[in-house]
């Protein structure tokens, strides 16, 4: 018997994962080509910048090419089947200097004449309801950081933080200073006639530089403030009205090139570019992507630099990508928003804030009761209470390494001792209290003032906070003047205690017992919660000054529930 061997030698298969990002906001790029040159082999990135790409063992390298960048080449490891190859790319710094005109019609506007035919089709304000589950991201981040920022004395003692800050940069990233993270998810409502919305944020995940307490932050982190429809004619940014590229009247105000077509989620779409026709019109630069057939817009990439002389703006990116509903009209299920605050003066940083959102259970035309869009937005009771295992299940996108550096970083931050030192002595000043465990001490402004008629006056006044518990409040001081023009015992004091029946409407009752001077027309206690003016309220000559014994009770409920911006 006789046994034949056939050895066959194929080419080895190299898959290559990786991620494109903004060497200057360390963002991820939506839609940028990966190419393996010898073979033309070559993906797109997703929303995120993700890639994977698979090429032959001769492949030696790839490169990432994305309009308005720098392109970018690395080597490929042959020996390696599978490897990650990241990019960040540098915008380039380019201004269109001429437009060349050939005969017969631009190619773009037969596509954009026929995305302003389908927009009643296409734009989601045509839906009578819609309603989502959100989930948003929030980062702040203090960029340009110059050498004499560095030098400052404060600066200098948050050198270790500053020498890991390439950890969240990268190799080839500038460095930023991360000082506020949040992270929240919301069920979103709204429906068209009459115009009301809702948010409803069910989880927040608050972490900053002197962000002790995230209750009125989580009001302002969901997704009803990063809401943006390029089937609007104009977009309020900053309190400017900027040209939609697919506005009615697009072809007054931007030329359009057709750079690209290709599959996207199964669907085939153009990708055209376009650039404002004059320098000083508040439009957009950028390019989108049109889905072919029903010509809706599918992705958008916009920028909005300097020229637009937005103040103290160096720069705005929005980016969405949109799917369709199952009733026609398509909404953004993902979005981003990169603003890039430019220096105030040569020693000083500038400031990076970064907004994404994401949506999914995406259900259309069933509008609820209209009492139920009374509130603009609510916080629910538990939210800042959610551990960690309810954040790994509910996120729609895992967080990169890159961003558990910046939570990781927030709380470096946080542990060094100036900053700890500042940031309380602005909490006092503000909110008048310090904590200590379960109780909020002071008013701290409110602990001395010297008048006519008490001489030295001593104040110590506390109150319980939300982890003494989320339904009595307890409150009191013990104040002390060395002067009695009136005869007085020299002290006085209040205690109270309330109790919270409920958040949603708001429904508490309150008891007091109070004795102290007061002036004539001015009950200073009741008509303002503001430290700083109760605080000189007690200083100098008082007006009317009178004794003054109170036994209050109090209960009140929210007839109607609104937030108001």
């Amino acid at each position: 018997m006789q046994i034949f061997c056939v050895l066959t030698i194929m080419a080895q298969e190299i898959t290559i994962k990786g991620k494109v990002t903004d060497s200057e906001t360390g963002e991820g790029i939506p839609f940028a080509n990966v190419v393996e040159r010898k073979s033309n082999q070559a993906t797109l990135t997703d929303f995120e910048g993700y890639y994977v790409l698979k090429v032959n063992q001769a492949a030696d390298s790839i490169t990432v090419l994305f309009i308005g960048y720098l392109p970018k080449s690395k080597p490929i490891n042959k020996s390696l089947s599978n490897q990650g190859i990241d990019f960040q790319i540098t915008p380039e710094v380019k201004s269109l200097d001429e437009v060349t005109v050939v005969a017969g019609e631009n190619p773009a506007f037969r596509i954009l004449r026929k995305v302003i035919e389908n927009k009643d089709k296409n734009d989601y304000r045509k839906l009578g309801a819609y309603e989502y589950e959100s989930y948003s991201k929030i980062e702040l981040s203090i960029d340009n950081i110059t050498e004499k920022f560095r030098k400052r004395k404060i600066m200098s003692k948050l050198v270790q933080v500053f020498d890991s800050l390439k950890i969240i940069a990268g190799d080839e990233g500038k460095p930023i200073l991360p000082v506020f993270m949040s992270e929240s998810v919301s069920n979103f409502y709204h429906r068209t006639n009459p115009d009301k919305t809702t948010e409803h944020i069910v989880a927040t995940n608050v972490k900053g530089v002197g962000v002790d307490d995230g209750t009125l932050v989580s009001q302002l982190i969901g997704s009803t403030f990063q809401q943006y429809n390029f089937y609007k004619n104009r977009l309020n940014i900053l309190n400017k009205d900027f040209i939609s590229p697919i506005s009615d009247g697009w072809n007054a105000s931007y030329n359009y090139w057709l750079v690209d077509s290709a599959f996207m989620e199964g669907k085939w779409c153009y990708k055209l570019e376009f650039k404002p026709k004059r320098a000083q019109d508040l439009a957009f630069n950028g390019f989108m992507w049109i889905a072919d057939t029903s010509f809706a817009l599918k992705q958008i990439d916009v920028t909005v630099s300097r020229d637009a002389n937005l103040n103290y703006i160096d720069k705005i990116k929005i980016q969405q990508e949109l799917a369709p509903t199952e009733a026609g009209p398509w909404l953004p299920v993902k979005s981003r928003i990169v603003i890039d605050i430019d220096e105030v003066g040569e020693t000083s940083p500038g400031m990076l804030a970064k907004f994404y959102t994401s949506k999914k259970k995406i259900e259309v035309n069933k509008p609820k009761p209209l009492k139920f869009y009374d509130s603009l937005v609510e916080v629910e009771e538990d939210a800042q209470q959610k551990g960690q295992e309810y954040w790994q299940q509910n996120r729609h996108d895992s967080l990169t390494a890159t961003e558990q550096n910046v939570y990781n970083m927030i709380d470096s931050v946080n542990n060094v001792p100036v900053v700890k030192t500042y940031v309380e002595i602005v909490n006092i000043f503000i909110n008048g209290y310090k904590k200590v465990g379960k109780i909020d001490v002071g008013p701290y402004l409110m602990a001395y003032a010297n008048n006519n008629i008490e001489g030295n006056r001593f104040r110590l006044g506390f109150r319980t906070n939300i982890d003494f518990s989320k339904k009595w409040v307890f409150k009191g001081y013990l104040a002390y003047g060395t002067k009695d023009s009136y005869g007085l015992s020299g002290f006085k004091y209040s205690a109270g205690a309330s109790y919270i029946f409920s958040r949603k409407p708001w429904t508490i009752a309150s008891i007091e017992r109070k004795a102290d001077i007061e002036q004539l027309g001015v009950a200073t206690e009741n008509i303002t919660s503001n430290a700083l003016f109760l605080a000189f309220a007690r200083w100098g000559t008082l007006r009317g000054p009178y004794w003054s014994e109170q036994n209050t009770f109090s209960f009140q409920s929210e007839i109607k529930k609104r937030f108001y911006s």
